[in-house]
């Protein structure tokens, strides 16, 4: 009889535990195809050009630094920054005591050279003068008329002219300053010229750009106005200090107001493009950097697919994913979802 009640326990268990054991599946089945409500948004895919995004200062196409030809001390300066002037108007002069000095001594150096020149050419008529003599006597009057040449170009170029009419960006020195031969003194821009800016760009990007390409350029002194330019050089070795890569582009458009030194905001857009999926932002989950995921619907289950952000617009974000074939992303309910799981689109 006991053992009778034994087995019968026995039996008990099992019954309930295996009654347990089915209600856990149950739940858990329950709980796993529970289903989970979203709205979805078709996407298309854009053929589009990712553009160079960088920044740089504008200057005149046409500046130059202006010099003197020869050092010294400098006399007077007779303009200032900011001052347009006429092609010819004189700039800045220097000390001519030493250079006036120099002159004197080589033309009368020419005037010995020219005299006995002349004396000995005559004796030789004579031939009373040896023909060295009469060749050493011309080769020191051309050597004396060098020396004079020299020094009237010297003379001429201790003072600095406007070489057109234009504006002075920039002045370097101040007056009684001593300065060496081509030391710059002033910034000149040419009036009526175009205007520049050069950029520096990555490895990454240097690669996509080509002369002609097209560009914008936005200053904060016109933050409504895009001013559009093209891409007229393109450089061919990095900057030893930051490693970027030089770009100038030229301003084909302007008809504002602009002065040498603003910092533009440019976008460079390459001539290359290339076909990426327009996704909404409230598509993207777990955003990090460029890298993130999108939900779609297959067969009415949550499918997550990694994806790499290109390029952001004002609406959308181009994306690069393997699979194109993308009708519709997930773009409300997406934070509770994960991949494979059951769900039905209320849009």
């Amino acid at each position: 009889m006991k053992s009778v009640k034994i087995i019968l326990g026995v039996l008990a268990i099992v019954v309930a535990t295996t009654f347990f054991i089915s209600c856990d599946e149950n739940t858990a089945q329950e709980i796993s195809e529970k289903v989970t409500y979203v709205k979805t948004q078709k996407v298309n895919e854009e053929v589009i050009s990712i553009p160079v995004k960088t920044s740089g200062k504008i200057s005149s196409t046409a500046e130059t630094k202006l010099s003197f030809k020869t050092g010294g001390i400098i006399d007077d300066i007779k303009v200032r920054e900011g001052q347009s002037v006429k092609k010819g108007q004189t700039l800045a002069v220097l000390d001519l005591k030493e250079i006036h000095a120099r002159f004197n001594q080589a033309k009368d150096g020419l005037d010995k050279a020219k005299r006995d020149y002349e004396r000995v050419k005559n004796l030789y008529k004579d031939q009373v003068a040896t023909l060295e003599q009469y060749q050493n006597a011309e080769t020191g009057y051309n050597v004396a008329l060098s020396n004079f040449e020299i020094a009237e170009f010297n003379l001429q170029h201790s003072k600095i002219e406007a070489p057109a009419s234009g504006k002075i960006l920039a002045k370097f020195v101040e007056e009684n300053e001593l300065v060496a031969p081509g030391n710059p003194i002033f910034l000149f821009g040419i009036k009526g010229k175009g205007w520049k800016t050069k950029v520096g760009v990555t490895d990454k990007d240097i690669i996509r750009l080509k002369i002609g390409d097209e560009a914008k350029v936005t200053f904060d002194a016109y933050p409504e106005v895009e001013f559009e330019a093209i891409v007229n050089e393109v450089g061919e070795f990095a900057n030893p200090y930051n490693g970027t890569y030089e770009v100038e582009l030229v301003i084909t458009q302007n008809e504002y107001k602009l002065v040498s030194g603003f910092v533009g905001k440019v976008e460079i857009y390459p001539s290359n493009k290339n076909a990426y999926l327009m996704v909404p932002y409230d598509a993207l989950v777990e955003a990090n950097n460029t890298d993130a995921f999108i939900y779609t619907i297959e067969q009415n289950r949550a499918k997550r697919l990694p994806v790499k952000i290109k390029h952001i617009t004002q609406e959308f974000a181009a994306v690069d994913l393997n699979e194109k074939n993308i009708g519709e992303v997930v773009i409300d309910g997406s934070a509770y979802l994960s991949n494979n799981v059951l769900v039905q689109v209320v849009n």
